[in-house]
């Protein structure tokens, strides 16, 4: 071969490297081209939902493309969960959960995904406090008055929560377990039905995520008798922990954070958590976040697919404690 073959030789070599890469880049950004559509197993006006709308926007600022926040709920968030786990894996579809997602798998006897095997994670989201509320003429006006109150009457008092299996479902069962009593259940499709519920007086109590119940705190029609952490949060100053209420051992925080479907490429999902995380840090999330009981709490892939296992034992081991389980 001649020196001109020789060049025209390396010149088809690098066409082709170049036309791999320009593939490759295109393959990693085309999602970024599409819609994006983020799935929240819960109803709309939930604390869930209003954080991952403020979530989107900043995504959206980003990519200058505005995902579309999608509800699913229903089945304590299986049903949004398993819709994601069965999408396209061209990161299109999102899934944005809190804890339910490893829950549910322990709760559920078919929750229609694998948690470990069928989503890939992104990043973790943040991390928040949630809220003990009653409506404002429930005999019980602080968490050691309800106590009371529920072991002289045990069938008085009812607890609402967002659907079993979900976080606020656990929490209240953990509460029972702590305080030696037994509440009625009453589930329902989020915090919103729950709340108007309550604040109607056909539900004595609920946990609830704060931005939901946030407003209706403010106004009067519902009274905050403890937030679940074991530290008080700056959106609520003057409500004591549960574990400072009666309860020391009292502990209760949600997560939440952001999946694919699980064959999702790896250079997609390298892309998504980088446009996430940075959305993350964006000072409107961190500011309603900080408003409403809630601080960021970003990770890598590999990170959160860790503490998810770890999550995933934890709770197994806590559901199968408490007894929980439904068909």
């Amino acid at each position: 071969m001649g020196l001109s073959g020789a060049l025209r030789a390396v010149s088809s070599t690098l066409c082709a490297l170049a036309c791999i890469m320009i593939t490759v880049t295109a393959l990693a950004d085309e999602p970024f081209n599409k819609q994006l559509r983020i799935v929240v197993p819960v109803a709309a006006g939930s604390s869930l939902d209003a954080r991952a709308r403020i979530i989107a926007h900043a995504l959206g600022e980003r990519l200058k493309v505005q995902p579309i926040v999608e509800n699913k709920p229903g089945a304590g968030g299986t049903i949004g969960s398993a819709f994601v786990a069965k999408a396209p894996a061209d990161g299109t579809t999102l899934l944005f959960t809190n804890d339910s997602v490893v829950i549910n798998p322990h709760v559920y006897r078919d929750p229609g995904y694998d948690a470990l095997k069928d989503l890939a994670p992104i990043t973790q989201a943040y991390t928040a406090a949630m809220v003990l509320v009653a409506y404002p003429g429930f005999k019980g006006t602080s968490v050691r008055e309800l106590i009371a109150l529920a072991r002289k009457e045990p069938e008085a008092v009812t607890y609402g929560s967002s659907g079993n299996g979900g976080l606020p479902h656990l929490a209240m069962e953990v509460f029972n377990r702590a305080a030696g009593i037994r509440l009625v259940h009453i589930a329902y499709k989020g915090d919103s039905q729950a709340l108007a519920d309550i604040i109607a007086g056909r539900v004595s109590v609920m946990v609830s995520g704060i931005p939901a119940a946030l407003p209706q705190i403010k106004s009067g029609s519902l009274r905050a008798l403890g937030v679940t952490t074991g530290h008080r949060v700056r959106a609520l100053p003057d409500v004591p922990t549960v574990a400072e209420a009666g309860l020391p051992a009292y502990d209760m925080y949600a997560w939440t954070g952001f999946f694919a479907p699980a064959r999702t490429p790896k250079s997609v999902i390298d892309r998504l958590h980088r446009e996430l995380a940075a959305s993350l840090e964006s000072e409107e999330v961190k500011r309603h976040l900080e408003a409403t009981g809630g601080q960021i709490a970003p990770s890598s892939p590999a990170q959160f697919g860790q503490f998810m296992r770890k999550e995933f034992e934890r709770y197994g081991k806590l559901v199968k404690e408490l007894g929980l389980k439904i068909d």
